[in-house]
């Protein structure tokens, strides 16, 4: 599978674009501000319905313009249309093959994407919240449904804060209705989170041998206040009890506070290198390369189990590599369509069709 054609219209600095990506390596290539990000972004949009920059659809509309179009098609022996338009004001609509989806979870039956931006190589020096992301972003990529599931917890978690700062503390019949909400939903996340981690365990060990070249056995050490570890053999009804016993207990916290003290947001996942801690064990050099070994993991599992590989965007990323690293991520990157932007042809190890951007424009 591989993305045929893309046109853009009022979409962030291009106000009509249509292109025609090589099914190979695809180096885009300019000046810092000239558009290659976006360029990379409208790609990942098509497959996921969301910037990997985490955009809101005002931010997505060229200045000057009420509305940006996302269109694109799919080479395959079943070929997909994907058209996403944006507003400042009004509801996004997306089509598939002309008919609007149940969810943007079902664009992924037009392919899938794995992104690598350069904050992506903090994933394991960085806080919690990066690797949180990693465990989730990998589960929605194995089963798509799961960002439904993702997005659930994330709207029912702003709505009970909101009760949390605003409500009525003796209402205890509309806390109970968003602690049921959010245990059922939370309990959904964490069974993908613990069997994502199970199934991309032995493809990303594979990765960071070969990347990274180290042998140490590899871990999630998942801290918890509520369920433990990443244990895939405890039933969704185990974990939906115990996040909502959690939630009954921390009731007069939250309510001090002003916000939800417990749940999976507040869970601590520390990558391990032989049972240390590998922002601690691991140089910063290492820990990037790991990094990159974690995500190339996951596109191994995705194609296993989707049984099709992934398009791959690499924004900036080969900058912030030394020499080394940067051959070794080469020399893994898998057969398949693969975007990367860069700032200097000349320091990017890798061939492929040159694209030249400047404002608007891609030749």
């Amino acid at each position: 599978m591989a993305l045929a054609w893309l046109a853009l219209a009022g979409f962030r600095s291009y106000p009509e674009l249509q292109w025609t990506p090589s099914a190979g390596v695809n180096l885009v290539v300019g000046g810092n501000g000239v558009g290659k990000t976006n360029l990379l972004e409208a790609v990942g949009m098509l497959f996921t319905g969301a910037s990997f920059r985490g955009a809101p659809d005002r931010a997505l509309v060229a200045v000057g313009r009420d509305v940006a179009a996302v269109r694109g098609g799919t080479d395959d022996t079943a070929p997909h249309t994907i058209e996403l338009m944006v507003h400042r004001t009004e509801r996004r609509r997306l089509l598939l093959n002309g008919s609007r989806p149940a969810r943007a979870s079902d664009l992924a039956g037009a392919g899938r994407v794995l992104v690598f931006i350069p904050e992506h190589l903090d994933l394991v020096k960085g806080g919690p919240a990066r690797r949180r992301d990693w465990l989730d972003e990998t589960a929605g990529l194995l089963w798509p449904l799961a960002r439904a599931d993702q997005t659930d917890y994330q709207k029912t978690l702003r709505h009970r804060n909101a009760f949390l700062k605003t409500g009525d503390r003796e209402d205890h019949v509309t806390l109970e209705v968003w602690d049921h909400r959010l245990a059922v939903s939370g309990a959904r996340v964490m069974a993908a989170r613990a069997r994502a981690f199970h199934q991309v365990a032995k493809p990303v060990t594979r990765a960071v041998s070969t990347i990274a070249g180290m042998s140490e056995q590899l871990w999630i050490d998942y801290r918890s206040d509520w369920g433990g570890g990443l244990d895939r053999t405890v039933a969704t009804a185990d974990w939906e009890r115990r996040l909502q016993n959690a939630l009954e207990r921390r009731r007069k916290r939250d309510f001090l506070v002003g916000s939800t003290t417990v749940g999976l947001h507040r869970d601590e996942p520390i990558l391990t290198l032989n049972h240390h801690d590998a922002r601690l064990y691991a140089s910063q050099g290492e820990q990037r390369t790991l990094a990159l070994a974690l995500r190339l993991g996951v596109f191994q599992a995705v194609e296993e189990a989707a049984g099709c590989r992934p398009i791959l965007v690499l924004d900036d990323v080969f900058s912030e590599l030394d020499r080394d690293r940067a051959e070794a991520l080469v020399d893994w990157l898998p057969a398949t369509q693969t975007f990367i932007s860069a700032v200097e042809e000349e320091k990017t190890p890798i061939g492929g069709d040159v694209w030249r951007v400047t404002p608007g424009y891609v030749r």
